[in-house]
């Protein structure tokens, strides 16, 4: 029995969540209730996951530490699972960068015990700000615009919103009672904030005012008290101005929502002449020029945003189906996968498999090439090839995040070996979302420092059809990963039946052949061909080359004659444990 749930939702928060789990190590005055803690990892690409583990290993067994990961971006998602997780009947939400008073739990549960008729209510919110220097000074008149960065001062005495003066607390630092929301709230809602750039956000209001429009009673707690850290960068015009931009692209949501149907038609135009006459007003009484004012930039930006909110949501709300071409062979619900997913990283359910890249010739290396292959192994113990998940894993943008844990876990078991640079090399699989990602070659560098792992053991492989789509990209990436001293293999090469010149922009290490060539028993004579002339171009060009799927001795033998360098398949180096899949229950609930 637990009756109190703190919830941390957040995204890439390695360096911001020790402060908030410290201050909550160091809450007083708990003894009298249960409670535990969960923290809703959406879809991380830092070390988030690592944080949470090393805090449990030293966390009091009085409260619970839980992980969660969250796979769908964005915050609305992030607490819709924190609801579904929390044992708590109190669920009370902090961001990470929120630092809550020593008693904030004692005195959010107390409040909740006093007001049994409270469906969700708010703390009272100061701006923590960071050292300021000349030009990082708070800007001119920022109070007028403080509550768009969460600051919530409204005196000292508890108070109720009154449904009729349209004020609601925000997300953070907010608590709310687990059966409000449960039989309030739908499962996915309209708003939704995935970063400023997504376009809308208040998705924490909307959620409040479907807890208000049933019934429930919202309060003001002054005696819950948090500090939010504002960091110099978002006081910045630029900053603010895209936050206040999302608000105002939100805002005809959360007009609609406190209408009855029959009063929206007739209350929209009143809405558009309203907020077209406080924009006349702002333009006559700051200029059309705002640029030096953040404050009334931000305040045109929002005035603007709201006006064409309208016909922002009305394009947003095209439906986001997922194309039935990426279901794969598996014929699960998408749903499903993406629970597995979500699941293979909570309890560590991902497998890394190594397949053998031979060598035709004794003679071409003395290095044990090998591969490593991702698999998943669902609830029911079944073990799940790419195919099955990865197509889901893309187009919920998890990419980044599959290829950082496969780094990190290759990296570890490589480690505790303690492998010998001159007779090992390990190739890695990356999708293009890394190879786009600017900050994945920063990644890079970490991990090599953190594990003492060589780079010229490892080869990075991307494929062909990525490359291609991609080649400006690819060409600065594999620059840059021949500067950290690692390899490139470039796979599927010839899957898409493209002129191989291509091929004399792209300086690989290695040229993987693509195994469609041989899929279908002995290669006939035009594929042969096409092998040759590969093979040819890439030693030409200085790369070694290797033939996929050759799965018998007679294939094997036909290789053999072309000049190919090396050989893979399952018919000649069968899969094996890289790195098992485990259940590492501490990790959640």
């Amino acid at each position: 029995m637990v009756d109190f749930t703190v919830a941390i939702p957040t995204y890439n928060g390695e360096t911001r969540l020790p402060d908030v789990l410290e201050r909550l190590r160091s809450q007083v005055e708990t003894e009298s209730f249960s409670w535990e803690i969960l923290v809703i990892d959406n879809n991380s690409s830092d070390r988030t996951a690592q944080v949470i583990r090393e805090y449990q290993t030293q966390w009091p067994l009085s409260c619970p530490l839980i992980y969660y990961f969250c796979p769908e971006q964005g915050a609305a998602f992030a607490r819709q699972k924190a609801v579904e997780k929390a044992k708590g009947k109190l669920i009370g939400f902090l961001d990470d960068d929120n630092l809550p008073e020593k008693n904030w739990v004692a005195a959010a549960y107390e409040f909740g015990q006093k007001h049994p008729q409270v469906g969700a209510y708010g703390s009272q919110i100061h701006g923590l700000f960071f050292e300021q220097t000349e030009s990082d000074r708070l800007p001119k008149n920022f109070q007028e615009i403080a509550s768009f960065l969460a600051i919530v001062e409204r005196g000292n005495t508890p108070h109720l919103y009154n449904p009729s003066h349209k004020i609601l607390p925000p997300g953070a630092g907010l608590v709310v009672k687990k059966d409000a929301w449960l039989t309030s709230v739908p499962n996915r809602l309209v708003l939704n904030h995935q970063g400023k750039q997504a376009g809308t956000a208040s998705e924490d209001l909307e959620a409040l005012l479907h807890i208000q429009k049933s019934g429930w009673e919202i309060w003001y707690n002054p005696a819950m008290i948090v500090y939010h850290k504002i960091p110099n960068d978002r006081l910045k015009a630029d900053y603010l101005r895209l936050l206040t931009r999302c608000v105002g692209l939100s805002r005809h949501r959360l007009r609609m929502m406190t209408l009855e149907s029959w009063q929206r038609p007739l209350a929209f135009p009143a809405y558009l002449a309203n907020d077209l006459r406080r924009l006349a007003l702002h333009l006559i009484k700051h200029g059309l020029n705002v640029k030096k004012d953040p404050v009334a930039a931000s305040q045109r930006e929002f005035l603007v945003s709201t006006l064409v909110s309208p016909l922002f949501l009305w394009k947003k709300k095209q439906s986001k189906k997922i194309p039935s071409e990426i279901l794969g062979k598996s014929g699960q619900n998408p749903a499903e996968i993406l629970n597995q997913i979500a699941r293979g990283f909570e309890t560590d359910r991902f497998c890394l498999y190594a397949q053998e890249i031979q060598p035709i010739s004794p003679f071409n290396s003395l290095k044990q090439h090998t591969e490593i292959l991702l698999r998943l192994k669902d609830d029911r113990d079944r073990i799940l090839s790419p195919h099955e998940f990865m197509p889901i894993a893309q187009h919920y943008n998890l990419m980044p995040t599959i290829d950082r844990w496969v780094v990190r876990k290759i990296f570890s078991e490589i480690a505790a070996k303690n492998t010998d640079p001159s007779l090992s090399l390990y190739e890695i699989n990356l999708s293009i979302e890394s190879v786009k990602d600017p900050q994945f070659i920063n990644f890079l560098y970490r991990e090599f420092r953190e594990y003492g792992i060589s780079p010229e053991i490892i080869s990075f492989a991307i494929s062909e059809n990525c490359a291609i789509a991609n080649m400006e990209r690819t060409i600065e990436f594999i620059e840059l990963i021949k500067t950290i001293g690692s390899q490139l293999t470039l796979d599927h090469v010839g899957r898409q039946n493209r002129p191989p010149e291509y091929l004399k922009k792209l300086p690989v290490d290695y040229l993987k052949i693509d195994g469609q060539f041989l899929r279908h028993g002995p290669a006939k004579q035009p594929m042969l061909a096409q092998i040759y002339h590969l093979n040819e171009l890439g030693h030409q060009l200085g790369m070694k080359t290797i033939a996929e799927a050759i799965e018998s001795q007679e294939l094997l033998e036909q290789i053999k004659f072309l000049g190919v360098n090396y050989v893979q398949g399952y018919g000649i180096a069968p899969t094996h444990p890289f790195i098992t899949c485990s259940q590492r229950q501490c990790l959640v609930g």
